[in-house]
């Protein structure tokens, strides 16, 4: 599964990078611009990153603040990796009905050039809170194991 949704996330990343090449020659070699080029490179790297981000980048490799996480004993930093990966997972699943339904509400928009529906752009948006709330609540049923010290 993991191999799968880094070769979406290579193939997208991929996807960007043609786009912009195929932009910038349109514009600056033959001197005939690509409208919906932009649009197109934006909407692909919207995905490429909450796809990353949902299902690529594990929760270590994202960004953190642990300056007095890192400085408490392997006792207490469990109870706050527990409280915390709870609480976030379940917030963000919380949140998920909500954003589905803004989100759904975007089909009464477009994008301006491809006419691409809004709903269907930010879509990801939403795999990306939900892949993000279970991953939490995953690491915090890892951290009620008796191998819990792996988690941290």
């Amino acid at each position: 599964m993991k191999r799968a949704a880094t070769a979406v996330s290579a193939l997208l990343i991929a996807a960007v990078f043609l786009a912009v090449i195929v932009g910038v020659a349109r514009r600056y070699l033959f001197g005939a611009p690509l409208v919906w080029i932009d649009e197109l490179t934006t909407v692909l790297f919207i995905w490429a990153i909450f796809w990353t981000a949902a299902f690529v980048v594990g929760n270590r490799e994202h960004v953190s603040f642990d300056l007095l996480y890192g400085v408490l004993p392997e006792g207490p930093r469990r109870i706050v990796s527990l409280v915390a990966a709870a609480a976030v997972g379940l917030v963000l699943l919380a949140a998920l009905p909500k954003i589905g339904g803004y989100i759904a509400f975007l089909w009464r928009e477009r994008t301006p050039a491809l006419q691409w529906r809004l709903d269907y752009v930010y879509v990801c948006f939403a795999l990306f809170i939900a892949a993000a709330g279970v991953r939490f609540l995953v690491q915090a049923g890892q951290l009620l194991k008796r191998h819990w010290r792996e988690y941290l």
